[in-house]
């Protein structure tokens, strides 16, 4: 273009200057090489355009080409994975193919020798036959009567062997492959030591502290004792103060409301007081985040009712082994069980984990705990297999389908296993109940605390209606009726506590 404008201005200047001859020869050259120009212009732009379609085409190409090849790949994927399901189906169903041949082929062997035997019985017995008429005199159809029977007997008796071989060929290899598929859930399901702990550790800010909380003649430790029924254990040991305690529920309340009172700095009577009746009302909120977790653990949904009656189980503990912790691992067991079997796995942890639910919930009397928990469980809408699974987990009731069967066995492996349960600590346990249980009978006591592992026993009464000198006579009687209860682990202190407050608020 520079060049068209260059030449078309000499052009002009020439005309300018008055030759006009020479102008008019100079416009037709001009036109021709302003076309020539503009039309190498066009192709240039046309072939500059034509470039960017084309690159812009082939980014497209690229594009959809990759994006073809990730959704090649990932059909890939698929079918590889079918495929592999595909292939382990089939060497599933070749091995069942193998077993089947197998016991054809015995059946096949048996039938044959059945058979030989059939013919070697009947040619006995036509021989028999033929020896009867001629020894004796009786007539041949006595003589066919007296051999079918002898006959009778004796295939009688080769049947029950013969049965009875198969029937424990039979059983021993249901007992192998039923001990193989609990081997291999046992190994799936990485079970843990579950047995609960009956201390709680408490870390202090300074050994400062600790005076605090033992108080002037020691009034502070022992209203938190009285308090959350449990025993503090304040030594030498720089750093902590330790909960000891076997109902855990009390112990966790003294843990929280330790660590809230070592936190505020505020030590006295009545504010461990309040403390701890706060903490025992807060306790109730983080059951459901205690039941949310277990669900979290094992993959399930759960309704909010059911997960709340789940958390419960957090503070239930039997034989030192942890409730919650227990349900959770029965889980595991019936649904490496099931996924062994081909069943619905989800199904047999629904079935596991809640099968001790009746423990978390008051049973009416003479009820055991998988009868309320059946019953809770079909109120709060759950399914008949789950609520015949958790009815028959200590065999009370008869299973109606093999989730309740897998769900027994899973129960039986998590409390039998070594190391589970432990019977002496479940003895003390029961030994703490009874004694709170048979102060609490006595009328105008409030509550009740066996402490020093149940070597103590504190009851709390009423002052309005325990005088002191009935609190005297409260104490003898208790101390007679444990004195006529059976032997414990030593002798048991009675101590009954009467205390007066008088309060009066100004402002």
């Amino acid at each position: 273009m520079d060049s068209v404008w260059a030449f078309g201005g000499g052009a002009l200047v020439a005309l300018l200057c008055g030759g006009g001859g020479v102008a008019v020869w100079l416009l037709p050259a001009l036109r021709i090489k302003l076309r020539r120009e503009l039309g190498e212009l066009l192709r240039r732009e046309a072939e500059v355009a034509a470039k960017e379609q084309l690159y812009r085409d082939r980014e497209a190409l690229t594009r959809q080409t990759e994006e073809s090849l990730s959704e090649v790949k990932e059909l890939e994927e698929r079918f590889r994975k079918r495929e592999e399901a595909l292939y382990r189906r089939a060497e599933s169903l070749e091995e069942r193919e193998r077993d089947l041949s197998a016991q054809e082929a015995a059946l096949k062997a048996a039938q044959a020798q059945l058979a030989v035997r059939e013919g070697e019985v009947a040619r006995t017995e036509a021989k028999q036959l033929r020896e009867l008429e001629r020894v004796s005199e009786l007539r041949r159809e006595e003589a066919e009567h007296v051999l079918l029977e002898r006959v009778e007997r004796e295939l009688t008796e080769e049947t029950a062997v013969l049965v009875g071989r198969a029937e424990a060929e039979l059983r021993e290899g249901i007992e192998q492959r039923a001990r193989d598929l609990l081997l291999t859930a046992v190994q799936r399901s990485s079970l843990a030591h579950v047995r609960d702990a009956i201390v709680s550790v408490v870390p202090l800010p300074n050994d400062e502290i600790k005076g605090l909380l033992i108080g002037r003649d020691g009034r502070n430790v022992r209203t938190f004792e009285e308090q959350a029924g449990v025993d503090l254990l304040i030594d030498d040991t720089p750093g902590v103060v330790v909960v000891s305690g076997f109902d855990p529920v009390r112990r966790e309340v003294a843990r929280r409301a330790l660590a809230r009172l070592i936190e505020e700095g505020r030590i006295h009577p009545p504010r461990i007081e309040a403390v701890i009746a706060e903490t025992r009302q807060d306790l109730e909120a983080a059951v459901e985040d205690y039941g949310r977790q277990a669900c979290a653990q094992l993959g399930l949904n759960l309704s909010g009712r059911v997960v709340t009656q789940l958390g419960r189980l957090k503070f239930v503990g039997s034989g030192g082994q942890n409730t919650l912790q227990h349900a959770i691992e029965v889980a595991q067991l019936a649904g490496g069980l099931a996924a062994e079997l081909g069943l619905d796995v989800d199904l047999a942890r629904r079935c596991g984990v809640l099968h001790d639910l009746g423990k978390g919930t008051a049973a009416t009397a003479g009820q055991s705990a998988a009868s309320a928990g059946a019953q809770l469980a079909a109120r709060l809408g759950e399914d008949p297999v789950v609520v015949n699974a958790i009815a028959a987990a200590t065999g009370e009731a008869e299973p109606s389908s093999p989730y309740a069967v897998l769900v027994h066995v899973a129960n039986r492996i998590s409390a039998e296993r070594p190391g589970a349960r432990q019977g002496q600590l479940e003895v003390a346990i029961r030994r703490r109940a009874e004694l709170e249980n048979l102060a609490l009978r006595h009328p105008g006591v409030r509550k009740a605390l066996a402490v020093q592992a149940g070597r103590e026993l504190r009851v709390i009464v009423d002052p309005h209606k325990v005088s002191d000198k009935a609190a005297q006579k409260l104490a003898r009687e208790i101390a007679r009726e444990l004195e006529q209860a059976p032997a414990g682990p030593g002798p048991v202190k009675v101590s009954v506590i009467r205390e007066v407050r008088s309060e009066e608020f100004v402002g």
